[in-house]
């Protein structure tokens, strides 16, 4: 049975997962965290808006999720936020196959609001940039199908290796994605190995996508 940290979660990663592909409001060309946003859902929204819901499949949306959603966010980084501390405390081996679970998981979200969306939207109010320049904070304003708003931050930082700039966290109404993960996962790494998380992980189901709570625990 799902705790209430368990539904904050799909909530956030849900709503997260939607606002990836809402952005309606284009900013300046040389806003360059702004534009890995806006890249990162235009090419999605026109194709999902060329089929009807029942045709958005499993294949379909790994594609989208690959050509479009995934080279804008760093796994790894967020993988790392998520386990905190214990990072560092993981070899190699269960470093890869926990940010695989965590690839996989938001894949199986990502299906469930591919086939949700409807028309939301994401709208801008300004970019924020880290004094040395290396990190940024879009904000905006999410509106939901059912009229609901919810503010959102994107952070990014800039590769300084290939200068691409790339998400590692949202904080939606004051909730930091990674964070929430992070609480959750060092909750249960308290009484687990590293090992065990990771088993467990891959043999527990993803909830399905349900807008319907999504919207009622707004």
């Amino acid at each position: 049975m799902k705790n209430d940290k368990d539904v904050t979660v799909l909530k956030i990663l849900s709503l997260f997962t939607l606002m990836m592909f809402a952005v309606t409001q284009a900013f300046a060309s040389d806003d360059k965290p702004l534009k890995v946003v806006e890249q990162a859902t235009n090419g999605v929204i026109a194709e999902l808006k060329k089929t009807e819901p029942e045709e958005r499949d499993a294949q379909m949306v790994e594609r989208l999720v690959e050509e479009y959603i995934l080279p804008a966010i760093d796994q790894e980084k967020i993988a790392m936020g998520a386990l905190g501390k214990y990072w560092r405390r993981a070899t190699p081996e269960e470093q890869q196959r926990f940010i695989t679970i965590f690839r996989d998981r938001q894949l199986r979200t990502y299906g469930g609001a591919f086939k949700a969306f409807s028309g939301e939207s994401l709208e801008f109010s300004d970019t924020r940039y880290s004094p040395d320049g290396g990190r940024a904070i879009v904000k905006g304003q999410f509106t939901q199908s059912n009229g609901n708003k919810v503010p959102v931050d994107f952070r990014l930082y800039e590769d300084k290796d290939s200068g691409n700039w790339l998400v590692y966290d949202a904080v939606i109404s004051g909730l930091s994605m990674v964070k929430t993960y992070r609480t959750q996962l060092s909750d249960r790494l308290q009484s687990i190995s590293i090992g065990e998380l990771i088993a467990e992980l891959e043999s527990e189901p993803v909830k399905p996508y349900d807008p319907e709570e999504l919207q009622a625990g707004s």
